[in-house]
């Protein structure tokens, strides 16, 4: 019996029927004992509209709402006053309005909202608990409490029954204006269970969309249907959990970017820029977007083109470029400036070269429609058309090229009329024909003298012709394919051709032979001589623009960014800047030269480096043992020492002396204005590998693989102290700052702190796995810095030999370090290529700075600490700029220097996810 009793009043049905049993009890006998009567058919009314058991708060005020209408004692509820009230809804509504009223400006709606889910479609109850609410929301509850129209049990308050978010119509109307935020914060909360269900592990956090549209729901309606404390630390360790996978992955693609710096350093550029665009800004995606736009030539883009730029000219002030377009215009644009282009009409047609006067006053340029247009660059007015006549043969291309005379007497034009047009350029009357082309023409040049003119095209023949007597001085038939482009060097000496076989001829123009053979990847469009004679651009059918050293060095350089084949190329007057002209609609500026931000050395490896106190001049040490000193701002060599093998150097802190570490045990105090004046430090028995010199400049340290360091006086280079108690050979060498302590670290795996005022050892730090190549003192004196070949870079308090921190993130063998001279920052070098920069007080990794493309050897910090040199096996000195604070203006300068957006290949490539 039992069993049946528990499942009869499982059912829905029984248990339904059983609600409405009670509600009439509760109903007619409060009304009985009150002296209250209802007229038939009410009460049933009554029951069918408070629903379910919850309804008891309904009803009480509802008979009693009823009582007072019904006159009290006696009365009769009758049909019409149940009506006049509204019911069981028109009592809780005028109820609601009442309390409502009373709260005057308390928030009613948004504290009610909270009290309401979306459950699918259907609005439902949600319960709260009161400390979660604010002091101005508790006050609406208790008001609402008071008026048994919300309830509470134990701190959690409830609706007393649903019909007031489904009756009412201020609430009402605000959850369906509100439904979809309803929605999302039930979903959320949901999630949030979820995570702190599952003893929050970070799986159940949000990432990507879904993290984006809980932030913004949080900042939009929290305010309006509140949000659980839960759902907000939720939500908020779901940001700083993705915050930390974007900085992680802003700060791998910025070591990717400086990956292919050396290599596609234009693709660099857009890599890092999208590392802080579309990841984070963190420092090491910011100091290698500033890094990569330091070591990238390209200068300006001048974009706004319809269709392909198709050549490039430099006015002979080198302040304006002039750009003809497939779109029919020639813009001319200052670089310099960055203003808007003043705009040239060609009709619409193409116009496929242009070419400044001698005298900066007249800008030509060649049309497909068989014409050359002339304009004034004072007024931007049109001077005149010349025209050619129609093609010799099925494809009409009109005129393919145009060139001033050296001395801007005339105007030579080619085009599809086989034919080379020479016309004076005061009249603009034709003064001579040029014909033995059988096909298309598409390049002419003048000699530097005016002598003579050579021009190429389709039939793959170079004919070289006499200006004044139209002759056809030679015809030249090496090329195997058209002819692209020609040009004649400034010296006059030299023709350079290129053409579809893919190869560049220099010709000699007295022997008309082939002085040399350039073999481009692809075919090359157009070709340009620098000013000097000394270099010859391209720009090839691949997107790159290529430099070839023709005074015997036999380099080549590529500038690489372009979307599309390069059809004009053209040096500024001065040999600075060279310009491009591409098919992807852009027109481009370049450094023309290599920064002095590389100094490249043809002593092979570079060892290790030093920059003067002054900071003009970097020494660097070589492989062979040379020791080299360049100008900073230039670049160019200013001393050489040859004296011996050096394996180490370091300056005076006046500038004015060297000392050099040799690899015969000596050293040498070289003063480079007055070489006889040298001073030799002569006693160890084996190679020196560091040389140090006192920051009071008094003293210097030499460091040996004899095991030994010696302190010698700088003025008489007598040894003041022989430091034993390595139990190896030493390798690093560095003062404190006030001059008194002397560290030495060994292949012994230790560093050692010497009191030079005695020479007796302070302390021995222990703790590398393997050799500590070098040590340096941070600029308070109160931290040393050691680095090992156990791949990590240590933190000691130099005189306790407390180790304060490990900083491990090099992927080999760490080379060298030192402390930036504001004492912020650690800079180190390794086996593994990259250059790093540290946080000494977090002791962490803030960014990769540079990748060399051989193993680092060394490095220097500038004295004002902006730069830092690191010298490196692949036979170069780089020197690299630490980033500034200004990210808006870092980001404004790479996105005006870039020409596009990353490829679906290179982002993959970069680890970038694909754009949708």
């Amino acid at each position: 019996m039992e069993s049946g009793f528990a499942e009869l009043v499982r059912n829905p049905a029984v248990v339904g029927a059983l609600a409405r049993y009670a509600l009439y009890e509760v109903i007619e006998k409060p009304a009985e004992q009150a002296g209250l009567t209802f007229a038939p058919g009410v009460v049933a009314r009554m029951v069918d509209e408070c629903g379910g058991g919850d309804a008891l708060p309904l009803l009480a005020y509802t008979l009693q709402e009823l009582y007072l209408r019904a006159g009290g004692s006696g009365g009769t509820v009758t049909e019409e006053t149940y009506l006049a009230l509204g019911g069981v809804a028109g009592a809780l509504s005028e109820r609601a309005d009442q309390i409502t009223g009373e709260l005057a400006d308390a928030p009613v709606i948004p504290t009610l909202l909270r009290f309401v889910t979306i459950d699918r479609i259907e609005a439902t109850r949600r319960r709260v608990r009161r400390g979660d609410l604010t002091p101005r929301e508790q006050e609406v509850v208790d008001a609402f409490v008071a008026g048994r129209l919300l309830t509470i049990d134990g701190g959690v308050l409830d609706v007393a029954h649903e019909a007031l978010f489904r009756q009412w119509a201020p609430l009402r109307q605000a959850v369906v204006a509100r439904t979809e935020e309803l929605r999302r914060r039930t979903e959320l909360e949901r999630w949030a269970q979820d995570w702190d269900h599952a003893e929050r592990l970070n799986a159940y956090l949000l990432t990507g969309e879904r993290l984006s549209v809980a932030r913004r729901w949080l900042a939009q309606s929290s305010q309006t249907v509140g949000a659980t404390p839960l759902v907000e630390e939720f939500v908020d360790r779901s940001l700083r959990a993705d915050r930390a996978t974007m900085e992680r992955a802003a700060d791998a693609v910025a070591v990717r970017a400086l990956e292919s710096l050396h290599t596609e350093p234009e693709t660099a550029v857009l890599a890092a820029l999208a590392a802080v665009e579309e990841y984070a800004a963190t420092p090491g995606a910011v100091q290698a977007l500033h890094t990569t736009l330091d070591a990238s030539r390209l200068r300006a883009v001048l974009r706004g083109f319809e269709r392909g730029a198709s050549g490039v000219a430099w006015s002979p002030d080198g302040l304006r470029l002039a750009v003809s377009s497939d779109d029919g215009t020639v813009r001319v644009w200052r670089p310099d400036c960055d203003d808007q282009p003043v705009v040239l009409a060609g009709d619409g047609t193409w116009v496929q070269g242009v070419a400044w006067s001698p005298d900066g006053r007249r800008l030509a340029a060649g049309c497909r429609d068989t014409t050359v247009r002339v304009w004034s660059c004072d007024t931007w007015a049109e001077l005149a058309i010349l025209r050619h006549t129609a093609a010799t043969h099925d494809r009409e291309e009109g005129v393919g090229g145009v060139a001033w005379s050296p001395d801007g007497s005339r105007l030579a034009s080619v085009g599809s009329d086989c034919a080379v047009r020479i016309w004076d350029a005061d009249t603009y009357a034709e003064s001579a024909v040029l014909r033995g082309h059988q096909r298309m023409v598409w390049s002419v040049t003048w000699s530097p003298d005016g002598k003579h003119v050579a021009s190429g095209g389709e039939e793959g023949t170079i004919r070289v012709w006499a200006a004044a007597t139209a002759a056809v001085v030679t015809v030249l038939t090496d090329h195997q394919d058209n002819v692209e482009s020609i040009r004649w060097s400034p010296d006059g000496h030299r023709l350079a051709s290129a053409s579809g076989d893919r190869t560049i001829r220099i010709w000699d123009t007295r022997s008309w032979q082939v002085q040399r053979t350039l073999e481009s990847p692809e075919v090359v469009n157009s070709l340009a001589w620098s000013p000097d004679g000394t270099r010859l651009a391209g720009g090839d059918a691949d997107r790159t623009a290529w430099v070839w050293s023709l005074d015997g060095t036999e380099g080549e350089d590529r500038l690489t960014g372009h979307a599309d084949t390069i059809y004009g190329i053209a040096w500024s007057p001065d040999g600075k800047r060279l310009a491009t002209a591409s098919r992807d609609r852009t027109a481009a500026v370049w450094n023309a030269t290599e920064t002095t931000n590389v100094f490249s050395s043809r002593d092979g490896a570079v060892l290790r480096v030093a920059w003067s106190p002054d900071g003009t001049s970097i020494a660097s040490v070589h492989e062979d043992g040379s020791l080299n000193i360049r100008d900073f701002a230039t670049g160019r060599t200013t001393g050489e020492w040859r004296g011996g093998e050096a394996s180490d150097a370091a300056w005076s802190p006046d500038g004015t002396r060297l000392v050099i570490a040799l690899r015969d045990g000596a050293a040498v105090v070289w003063r480079e204005d007055d070489r006889d004046d040298a001073i030799n430090l002569a006693g160890h028995t084996e190679a020196l590998s560091h040389v140090s010199w006192s920051p009071d400049g008094t003293r210097i340290a030499t460091g040996s693989r004899d095991g030994t360091a010696r302190v010698w006086d700088a003025a008489t280079g007598t040894t003041i102290h022989i430091l034993r108690g390595h139990e190896d050979w030493i390798c690093g060498t560095a003062w404190s700052p006030e001059s008194r302590y002397l560290a030495t670290s060994s292949t012994d795996r230790t560093a050692i702190v010497w009191d030079t005022t005695d020479g007796t050892a302070v302390s021995t730090l222990r703790g590398h796995l393997d050799y500590v190549w070098k040590v340096h003192w941070s600029p308070d004196g109160r931290r040393l810095v050691t680095g090992s070949r156990d791949r990590t870079i240590r933190l000691w308090d130099p005189f306790d030999a407390t180790e304060l921190a490990v900083l491990a993130g090099h992927e080999e063998r760490v080379q060298d370090v030192a402390w930036s001279p504001d004492g912020t920052c650690i800079a180190s070098v390794s086996q593994d290529r990259t250059v790093r920069l540290w946080d000494p007080d977090s002791a962490t990794q803030t960014a990769v700075l540079g990748i060399h493309a051989g193993r680092v050897s060394g490095l220097a910090w500038h004295p004002d600490g902006s730069r830092l040199a690191t010298s490196s096996r692949d036979h170069t000195v780089r020197v690299w700029t630490m980033a500034d604070h200004d990210i808006d203006g870092l980001l404004h300068r790479a996105r005006q220097r870039v020409f596009r957006q990353l490829s679906t290949n290179e982002r993959r490539s970069f680890q970038l996810p694909d754009r949708n």
